[in-house]
């Protein structure tokens, strides 16, 4: 094959076997829309958790009702809101 002004040639879309490299577009989304769900499960997993959800699971932590009013007095004071 010769090659016009020394360019490359022009890669094909098929492989040896004939199938097609560029997929229909269905196929594309579907497989775009799997990966995204599933980073976007990562992000979720991976983010940390907000101030009211820290404050929840530490009152959920009490033992009984005195200590659930300690933490709360706790929480009203800024515990989980002056940052780290």
């Amino acid at each position: 094959m010769r090659v016009p002004h020394g360019c490359p040639p022009k890669p094909t879309l098929v492989d040896s076997a004939g199938n097609p490299y560029v997929l229909p577009r269905e196929v594309n989304e579907e497989r775009f829309t799997k990966m995204f769900k599933q980073i976007k499960k990562l992000t979720g997993a991976l983010r940390p958790l907000s101030a009211s959800e820290r404050e929840l699971s530490y009152l959920n932590g009490s033992s009984d009702r005195i200590d659930l009013e300690y933490r709360q007095r706790q929480i009203d004071r800024g515990l989980f809101r002056n940052g780290f």
